[in-house]
């Protein structure tokens, strides 16, 4: 008997470390289509990750559902609502109700992370299986860029690549090259560079804070994992998040000075070695790709990207107060009814989350998500005072995510940006904070 329970506690343990490591994968099983061509907001499909979370949820709710709700989570179930509603005003009720439904797992999700996992699973296995897939990314997406086109990894979910295939994320580098950017097993390269964002970050707190015995091969070998994971990072060219990457190390570094969090003499020893070999990647990057940065430092409003996310942004606040939303998952629909006879490929979301919820699921929708957000960070903040380095991490991990809402959408319309996000706000948590605080 004790021998079955051991099993079962196991694979379930080794299932969760799995969908740590599956994040990026697009594996899935398209169920229904709108229209004859595919458009990945027109349609209705099954995740292998799906699945890991249903089985995770099965050993979840068969174990305990008892958990206390805090301020901000009835905020979140009060978006969850009105999301619900919404979609009483959809023109695709097919889609409306499946997005509505993802949204119900992701919620779920965050649920099961925060009251259920973090007290559950090892947090340093955790980061290792976070780990293991953002080096396995890395591999991939640097080898795109050298190769210009994909692998045909089609059972992982790796996109067909070409710099000549319309809507595939390119850019013209300043000797007039076409340079395509890499997408890992992502849907993008922008979805990318957060997963990538996320994964280095990970490294920062598990190099920093587990505890090892001093081994300088095995401290090489990590060092050399990181320098890997932050040259594909920078390969990315997203230029939101890397951004945003570097503000955040800035701040870090500040906090480190003026805070007084940094005692340890071994974690000063760490920092240094990560400080040195971020600073050699930044050098060879730079020598490499100079005429790539170039290109991808000068934004101009003409630039296409710019230009649509200007549109949709434009198109979504231009028809007065909305209300109740054209229904959750339908920007998409609503849009070709506006604006009909272009390119496929121009129906997307509205590329700012807040936009997006307002637009689908109105200002009773968009007001109750900012709450949420906002009773999140402030229980969190009240809870651990800010005293540790982990504690202000965590939070600037979830700044930046939520300031990365603002230029895209991918957070809340695709399965790997859904994961990374709602995994995140889960993790404002002292559970998580008191984790690592342990050994620190």
């Amino acid at each position: 008997m004790k021998e079955s329970f051991f099993m079962i506690k196991r694979a379930e343990e080794l299932l969760f470390y799995l969908l740590l490591f599956s994040i990026p994968f697009q594996t899935r099983l398209i169920l229904w289509q709108q229209n004859w061509y595919f458009n990945e907001w027109q349609a209705v499909s099954l995740y292998g990750t799906d699945l890991l979370l249903i089985i995770l949820f099965y050993f979840w709710f068969k174990t305990s559902l008892k958990f206390k709700l805090q301020i901000q989570d009835y905020f979140l179930l009060l978006f969850l609502l009105f999301s619900g509603l919404s979609i009483l005003n959809a023109d695709s009720m097919v889609i409306s109700t499946y997005q509505f439904l993802k949204l119900t797992e992701f919620v779920l999700f965050y649920f099961y992370i925060k009251n259920y996992a973090l007290g559950k699973f090892n947090v340093f296995n955790s980061f290792a299986a976070v780990l293991i897939g953002g080096f396995f990314q890395a591999i991939i997406s640097i080898g795109q860029f050298i190769k210009q086109s994909d692998f045909g990894l089609r059972l992982f979910g790796e996109t067909l690549l070409s710099p000549e295939i319309p809507g595939i994320a390119t850019f013209i580098n300043t000797v007039g090259e076409k340079i395509l950017r890499p997408y890992g097993t992502t849907s993008h390269p922008n979805i990318l560079a957060a997963y990538l964002f996320v994964v280095v970050f990970t490294f920062y707190a598990y190099f920093l804070y587990k505890r090892r015995t001093e081994n300088k091969k095995r401290e090489y070998a990590l060092l050399a994992f990181y320098g890997i994971l932050l040259f594909a990072f920078l390969l990315t060219f997203s230029r939101t998040v890397i951004f945003i990457f570097l503000i955040g190390l800035f701040i870090r570094w500040i906090l480190l000075l003026f805070k007084g969090l940094l005692r340890k003499e071994r974690l000063k020893i760490r920092i240094s070695r990560i400080a040195t070999v971020s600073l050699l990647v930044g050098i060879i990057f730079s020598f490499l790709y100079w005429s790539e940065i170039k290109s991808r430092a000068s934004i101009s409003s003409s630039d296409e990207a710019v230009a649509l996310r200007l549109y949709y942004n434009n198109e979504s606040l231009k028809y007065g107060v909305n209300l109740t939303g054209v229904g959750i998952g339908n920007f998409t629909n609503w849009l070709m009814e506006k604006n009909p006879y272009q390119e496929r490929w121009f129906y997307q979301p509205v590329h700012n989350i807040y936009l997006l919820i307002y637009s689908e699921t109105g200002l009773f929708g968009v007001a109750f998500f900012l709450l949420f957000l906002i009773y999140l960070i402030k229980t969190f903040i009240s809870e651990t005072g800010l005293k540790t380095v982990p504690e202000y991490s965590v939070l600037l991990m979830v700044a930046s995510v939520l300031f990365i809402g603002f230029f895209d959408h991918f957070l809340l319309t695709l399965q790997q940006g859904r994961l990374v996000f709602w995994l995140l706000l889960a993790m404002l948590n002292t559970n998580y904070t008191q984790k690592i605080a342990h050994h620190t």
